[in-house]
């Protein structure tokens, strides 16, 4: 009999740890991205290769990471025939390039190599006040389907929408700050560009 009753407090006992365990495992605070470096965005690894291209503006002028080398940039992916993230995206970019009280350069790397062209894409601009503040990265399929591939963005289809991010790049052209466009806030950006230049552009100094 004392047996017995042994057995049923062991029992006991154990349910009550696992029960502990598994109450702690539930209640605890979930995991929230964070950098050492103070910015606000994701911090990148070090060792994320500089992703160069050779494309074309609006105004038929060449367009690479080296026409901004020296200085931080703003690097994202856009499409003229886009009726929302992409405007929203310009305007909180817009927002952050004023708040930062200094503009740095802005490239849009076309997602869609037909519909983004010269004639499209200059009115677009216009339209989101970014006129000189933004250049379009133009090219054929081929050439921006590169240019994708080595960011890891997946350009505009029928079936599937592009992905949303902007970069913040450092004054060697690598990528320093990720922002996913669904936690883009103009405040945010700014906050990291602001920080970057107080770096003299250097990601970690």
């Amino acid at each position: 009999m004392v047996g017995a009753r042994t057995k049923l407090v062991l029992i006991a006992v154990v349910g009550i740890a696992l029960l502990g365990i598994t109450l702690a495992v539930v209640t605890r605070p979930a995991a929230t991205l964070s950098t050492d470096a103070g910015y606000s965005g994701s911090l990148l690894p070090e060792e994320v290769p500089v992703a160069d291209f050779a494309l074309s503006d609006e105004s038929g002028k060449p367009t690479s990471l080296k026409t901004v080398i020296g200085a931080p940039a703003i690097l994202t992916f856009l499409f003229t025939s886009c009726k929302d993230i992409c405007p929203l995206t310009a305007q909180q970019i817009r927002g952050a390039l004023d708040q930062a009280g200094q503009d740095v350069p802005v490239i849009a790397i076309s997602v869609d190599a037909k519909g983004d062209t010269p004639t499209t894409v200059r009115p677009w601009l216009a339209g989101q006040q970014m006129t000189g503040r933004m250049h379009w990265a133009l090219g054929t399929q081929n050439q921006l389907a590169k240019v994708w591939k080595s960011y890891g963005v997946a350009g505009q289809t029928a079936q599937m929408d592009h992905s949303a991010y902007v970069f913040v790049l450092d004054r060697d052209g690598k990528r320093c700050v990720s922002w996913p466009v669904s936690q883009l806030t103009p405040e945010g950006l700014a906050h990291d560009i602001k920080l970057l230049l107080s770096r003299d552009g250097n990601c970690r100094s």
